[in-house]
């Protein structure tokens, strides 16, 4: 997910925070039950990406960028997690690293999830609550293509490839299993006339598909230079990194508004 700055301060109905942290959100992602076109979205959260502290490192370096989930109530104390995405920017914010690295940390249950680098190639540590051992895996540097928020890059870097309609497929950090797993992304038909390109991502093994199941979709526009450099992502459907109160996967439709 790319961090735009601007000034005005970003209202999303059904989404609702501490002013000090609607102030400081550049983009807002609205997740909602996936339902029929013109039903009323029932919201399960808002994640605020927000704007990266100081100014953008032009040389190289890494700056963090904190995303925080609330519930819809917005209510001081609804805050439901928290994650750290640490990778290079560019001036206006926008993230550039396809592997960032990434800690988050689910408040209702405990739930950790982290890719970081070490000495010795990149650490996978995860925790399903606070009652279960934290586990720990190593892969070689090479053998990761995209973590996280790193997809939005990597989409902007094929993105020529994929509107051409070319299959881009890609080694993705699962913390969860402690390992990565080899996903294809390809366009689809876009459904609304404002996307400028849909993606379907899913396992590149297709008996795994057959197994698994669960594609997720998106949509981008290309940005106001039309140029896919600027390119935004503007809906996701599919399982999200966050689990529900029951500390279960949930897929859900996450819209994201732009400042």
């Amino acid at each position: 997910m790319g961090i735009w700055l601007a000034v005005a301060t970003l209202v999303v109905s059904g989404c609702s925070a501490p002013e000090s942290v609607t102030a400081q959100a550049a983009v807002i992602g609205r997740a909602q039950l996936v339902e029929p076109a013109g039903s009323a979205p029932q919201v399960r959260y808002c994640e605020y990406f927000l704007e990266p502290q100081g100014a953008p490192q032009t040389n190289g370096d890494a700056s963090n960028i904190r995303v925080v989930y609330y519930a819809p109530d917005g209510l001081e104390g609804s805050k439901l997690a928290e994650k750290r995405i640490n990778g290079v920017i560019d001036e206006s914010g926008v993230l550039l690293s396809t592997r960032p690295q990434i800690s988050q940390e689910d408040f209702r249950l405990g739930e950790v999830r982290e890719v970081t680098r070490s000495e010795t190639g990149w650490r996978m540590r995860y925790r399903a609550d606070r009652k279960s051992r934290l586990t720990e895996s190593t892969l070689p540097m090479d053998k990761l293509d995209v973590i996280d928020a790193g997809f939005d890059p990597y989409v902007r870097q094929h993105w020529q490839q994929l509107k051409a309609g070319e299959t881009v497929q890609f080694q993705f950090a699962s913390p969860v299993h402690g390992r990565s797993i080899k996903l294809r992304a390809r366009s689809i038909p876009c459904t609304r006339a404002e996307s400028d390109l849909c993606l379907r991502v899913e396992l590149a093994q297709a008996f795994l598909r057959w197994i698994a199941g669960g594609e997720i979709d998106l949509e981008y526009i290309a940005g106001a230079d039309g140029k896919p450099g600027s390119a935004r992502l503007t809906r996701f459907v599919g399982v999200t990194n966050l689990l529900n109160n029951a500390g279960e996967p949930q897929r859900l439709q996450l819209d994201y508004f732009y400042r």
